[in-house]
Order: C-alpha cells, then sequence, then structure tokens
C-alpha cells in the first residue's frame, strides 16, 4: 500500500517547520552567553515545529492509506492541528529571538526584582467554587508581585466544567504562558500534548536555585518530574507536614452510648451498630431521621472507596494494587464482590443514605453539618472539625473496622510528592521570567505560606526564631476550610521536606484543629497502612502506553461503575458476577493490566 501525503498538507507543514528552523539557525554559535535561555526556547519551539510537522504528515500519510474516495480533499484535521502548532511554536521561537539577553533590560537573571519593568505573566488556575478564588489577593502574592515586580495575570477557572474548557483549550491551540497547579493537568493530558510544553532542564539549571537546593536534601524529587525522554516539562510539589493515613472512620459515640452498643471492630459489628443507629432513635428526638451513613456516589467507581479499603485494602486511582510484581484489578477480585455485596445488603435496609446516588457534595455536607440536631452515625473523614463540623464533640476516631479472616486496612495518604504543578507553554515570550518566578516558591517559608496561608496574616506568623507557626483558628473558622480559602494548598509548586523535623526546620503546628488535629488522629490508622500492596503513583507511562490506556480506561471504569451502582441499589451480584467478570476480559482488562504492569517494572 502506498502512504502518500496530501500536497497542501506538505507544504504548508514543511514551510513551518522550515521557519522555526531558520529561527533556530539565526541565534547559532556565535550568541553570547546571555542569550542561552533565549536559544534554547527557540530550539525546543524548532523541535516542536519539526516534530508536529513530522507527526501530522505521518497521521496524514496513514490515514489517506485507508480513505475511500475522498482523495485529492484539503488538508485533515491532524495536519491542520500540526500545522497551527508549528506556527505557534515558530511565533514563539520569534518572540524569543526579538529578546536579546534573556529578555534584555527586562530580565535580571540574579537578585531582585525579577523584572525592571512591571511584567504581566498570564497563568491558569483551577478551583473548587466552594473555595473562592481571595488566595490571589493574599499578602504573601502582594509582597512576592513587590519584590520581582512579576505580576500574576490569574485566569482562574472553577474545577466543574474545566474538563470541557481543557479539551477546547488543547483542540484550539489557545493556552496561557503558565498553567499553576496539577488539578489542571494530569499525566492523560500533558504526555499527548507535550508538543505545548517547554522542556526546563536549562531553565532550572541557570534560574531556579531553589528548586536545585530541594534537589539536593530529597533526590526522589527531580525523579518524579524527569520523563522518559529524559525531559523535564513540569514542576514538582512536596507537601508539607502530611499524614500517611487519608480519610479515616468516625463514629458517633454519643449515639453508641445512648444505645448502650460498643465501638465496633469488625465490619460485621459495624453492620449491626449501623442497624440499630438507623432503628432506635439515637437522637432522642423521637423522629425517624436519623441516617447512619451518608455519601455521595460521585464517580461511580470511586464511590466509597473507603469500604473498599476496608474488604479490598488500598489501590489506586484505576482500581489498582500490586500483587507478585504484576499490575492487579481489586474490581474482579472476591473481596470486591463481597464488598458490593455488603453495600448493597445495607441499602436495602436504608443504612446507606437513600440519596446516595442522586445527591451531591453539597446535599451531602448539609445533612453532615444539620443545625438543629445531629443525624449522622457514621462516616469517613479528614478530621471531625472538617466533616462533622457543628458536631464533632459527638464523634470518635475509630480504627478500620477488621474483615473476616481480621485483617485491617487504612486508606493511605498519596499525593503528597508530586508533578504537573506548573508547567510553560510555548506561547510563553520569557520563560526565564516565569521560571524564576516559580523559584520563589521552592523556599520552606514560600512553602509553608502557599498551604497555610501567609504571614502577617491571621494565618500564618514566623517568629525572630525563624519558627513558622500555624495560628489557631478565630471565631467559628475551621483551618482546613481557611487554608483553602487563602492559599493554593495542596496545588501550585512547593517543597517542604518529608523528615524536616530532623533536618531542624522549626514549624509549629495547631494540634486542636486542621493538620496539627489530623496527624495526631492518623497515628491512630497507621499500623494498618499496607504501602506493599497499594500500586505507586505517579510513575511515567510511554505517549503510546497512555494514548491506549485513555481508552481502556474510559470504558472500564463507566462499565464497572454502572454495574456496580446497579448492583448497590438494586441487588443481583450473584447472578451476574461472572458475566461481568468476563466483560471486563472482553474489554481489554488484561491489556490494561500489562501495560500497567509494564510501566511499573520500568519504572522500579
Amino acid at each position: 500500500m502506498i502512504r502518500r501525503i496530501k500536497k497542501p498538507a506538505a507544504c504548508l507543514i514543511m514551510a513551518l517547520a522550515m521557519i522555526a528552523a531558520c529561527l533556530l539557525a539565526a541565534c547559532g554559535g556565535s550568541a553570547p552567553a546571555a542569550t542561552t535561555t533565549a536559544a534554547a526556547t527557540q530550539a525546543a519551539a524548532a523541535t516542536t515545529a519539526a516534530a508536529a510537522a513530522e507527526a501530522g504528515a505521518d497521521a496524514d500519510a496513514d490515514a489517506d492509506a485507508d480513505e475511500d474516495s475522498e482523495g485529492d480533499e484539503a488538508p485533515t484535521t491532524t495536519a491542520a492541528a500540526a500545522a497551527t502548532t508549528a506556527a505557534a511554536a515558530a511565533t514563539t521561537a520569534a518572540a524569543a529571538q526579538d529578546t536579546p539577553s534573556g529578555g534584555g533590560e527586562l530580565f535580571n537573571p540574579t537578585g531582585m526584582p525579577i523584572t525592571n519593568e512591571p511584567y504581566t505573566l498570564d497563568m491558569l488556575h483551577v478551583r473548587n467554587q466552594t473555595q473562592g478564588d481571595d488566595y490571589q489577593y493574599n499578602i504573601f502574592f502582594e509582597k512576592l508581585q513587590a519584590e520581582t515586580n512579576v505580576i500574576p495575570g490569574w485566569i482562574t477557572m472553577w474545577n466543574t466544567d474545566f474538563p470541557e474548557k481543557r479539551a477546547i483549550m488543547f483542540a484550539s491551540g489557545d493556552l496561557p504562558s503558565v498553567i499553576f497547579g496539577a488539578n489542571n493537568m494530569s499525566d492523560n493530558e500533558i504526555l499527548p500534548n507535550l508538543h505545548y510544553f517547554i522542556p526546563l532542564n536549562d531553565l532550572i539549571e541557570q534560574y531556579m536555585p531553589n528548586l536545585m537546593a530541594a534537589f539536593e536534601v530529597e533526590p526522589g524529587l527531580r525523579d518524579v518530574i524527569t520523563y522518559l525522554d529524559g525531559n523535564i516539562y513540569t514542576l514538582p510539589r512536596r507537601l508539607p507536614a502530611r499524614p500517611q493515613c487519608s480519610f479515616q472512620p468516625y463514629i458517633n459515640k454519643q449515639w453508641l452510648d445512648t444505645l448502650g452498643l460498643e465501638i465496633p471492630q469488625t465490619i460485621d459489628e459495624l453492620y449491626e451498630v449501623l442497624k440499630e443507629f438507623k432503628n432506635g432513635d439515637p437522637n432522642r428526638n423521637g423522629i425517624a431521621d436519623e441516617i447512619p451513613y451518608t455519601s455521595s456516589a460521585g464517580n461511580a467507581f470511586f464511590m466509597n472507596g473507603q469500604f473498599v479499603t476496608l474488604f479490598c485494602g488500598p489501590y489506586s486511582g484505576d482500581g489498582l494494587q500490586v500483587v507478585n510484581e504484576r499490575a492487579s484489578f481489586v474490581g474482579i477480585s472476591d473481596d470486591f464482590r463481597e464488598c458490593i455485596a455488603w453495600m448493597a445488603k445495607c441499602f436495602s435496609e436504608g443504612l446507606i443514605d437513600n440519596e446516595y446516588f442522586t445527591q451531591d457534595s453539597t446535599l451531602e455536607n448539609a445533612k453532615r453539618q444539620n443545625e438543629e440536631i445531629c443525624i449522622s452515625g457514621f462516616n469517613f473523614g479528614w478530621t471531625l472539625n472538617a466533616t462533622f463540623p457543628n458536631w464533632a464533640d459527638q464523634f470518635e476516631t475509630i480504627l478500620p473496622p477488621a474483615r473476616a479472616d481480621g485483617k485491617r486496612y487504612s486508606t493511605i495518604q498519596t499525593g503528597n510528592m508530586n508533578r504537573n504543578e506548573f508547567e510553560i507553554t510555548i506561547f510563553c515570550e520569557h520563560p526565564e521570567i516565569a521560571a524564576r518566578w516559580a523559584d520563589q516558591f521552592y523556599t520552606y517559608e514560600a512553602s509553608v505560606q502557599n498551604f497555610w496561608g501567609p504571614f502577617d496574616d491571621h494565618c500564618m506568623e514566623l517568629r525572630d526564631d525563624g519558627t513558622m507557626v500555624v495560628l489557631p483558628p478565630s471565631g467559628d473558622e475551621n483551618l482546613d476550610y481557611r487554608s483553602w480559602w487563602y492559599s493554593p494548598r495542596d496545588f501550585g509548586p512547593k517543597f517542604f521536606p518529608l523528615n524536616w523535623q530532623e533536618l531542624g526546620i522549626k514549624l509549629e503546628l495547631f494540634e486542636g484543629d486542621g493538620d496539627g488535629l489530623k496527624l495526631q488522629a492518623s497515628l491512630m490508622n497507621d499500623p494498618y497502612l499496607d504501602f506493599d500492596l497499594l500500586f505507586p503513583t505517579p510513575i511515567f507511562y510511554t505517549i503510546e502506553q497512555t494514548t491506549e490506556l485513555a481508552t481502556l480506561r474510559t470504558d472500564i471504569r463507566t462499565f464497572v461503575g454502572t454495574t456496580t451502582a446497579k448492583w448497590i441499589s438494586s441487588g443481583g451480584i450473584d447472578a451476574e458476577w461472572d458475566g461481568y467478570v468476563n466483560q471486563l476480559r472482553a474489554m481489554g482488562l488484561e491489556r490494561f493490566l500489562d501495560i500497567h504492569t509494564e510501566a511499573y517494572l520500568a519504572n522500579k
């Protein structure tokens, strides 16, 4: 079969690639040292243009080999997209070439300010609407702007509709200069679109001494962000003072005492307690308004991962565990089958909220926070204050209820060290400015302020001896909510070492609420964390693996989610289990696991 490239597409792509190559050559071997960054940016842009051109041409050739009678029409979408990307890369190279000395008189490679004139750096950040966007006006960002002369031009989008907007951004090539926070982009979005992101290796070496120092303290931080091709496209985070256990079980101890019940030690005992909560009027108001367990199903497969963890042990976002050095899918295990059957029994008896499948998190929270009287009996949460803000004094942290074989499993807090927290796109005219600005977040003082809120405010205090203090809440404040409101919190570049106490870093948490309280509560559940069973994240996949996984993941998650939702709400798991497993295998589950296993072994 002859592979043909449509002439209009080929000519356009080749021309744009030649333009980019010429721009690269224009700043060639005799350029002074000060132009290194601009040259590097041009090189990345030109390489991107060439790669996009080649990819587009190859894709068109493959498409032509399969087409019927549409022969020599206009360039296909793939070719047009590649041409657009090449054009954007060439434009970026031109912009960098027009800026001498890595920014000329505008840019200072060292010292402050970063720019000699105010410079606006447009950057995208995604927020949960309940957290607002006040973070961008806090004292830390005001001081950083005054010190650096760099003005963050925040483009704040809400998480509810961002996935759709993100798809449009990539399809149109309309991206901002900088993307701030891993909640914007995951590997699944970044890897297939690497042509939009510039390699950061040289920028880190030249302009990011704080990050380089972090690499020395924790070498694994560099590994997390070094892609399989040896390049770094995204910046990392290491969150401060994080617990090992994430959500843990809380039970209404006042209800237990009222009904003369003991704290449940097993899953079977938990079921019996929930029945008593349902039928025994434990809040003593004479109304059958108690909800033994409330939640919202959300993404169907991930619904109540804590219950799945109790039965199956910890698992990754794709439902994966490591068994005999291979990826294993919990969704076809006997333990998972037992878990769903148990949840179905609880749902049919009203022990799980009857609005579980229809309510959102807002209604769920309203029930747990009901102001008139407590109507909640059992739940999983981060802290008591955050989970039951009005009734925390009624609840108590308990051990994870044991399975029939006596094993207990706690939910592992993952993501404390991650990548994808800051990307510079090919549309950024001055990557060196963006890199120096991002580096300011990798000091310990900057990291804590971008997690708990700024100094010189009601969030944190910096004492004369260097101790960084998380201040107690004022009035009706909740420390977790306050932290999310006044900082980027979990997202954005930051580094605080895991062994901070051994390094003599002075940090003082308030133990009565927020993360200080969480660290204390977590200790009770930490002995039941099985890190060997959990499939590790993050690990790197090739672009081909990522592309193939995307389709398999969507099909598998959708099928597992809809099927288990049906079983929980309507029953039928015993009669339909074998057909369910066979259908998953027909959908490519074995290939799904093979890809994950290959990546796991390659990343060990």
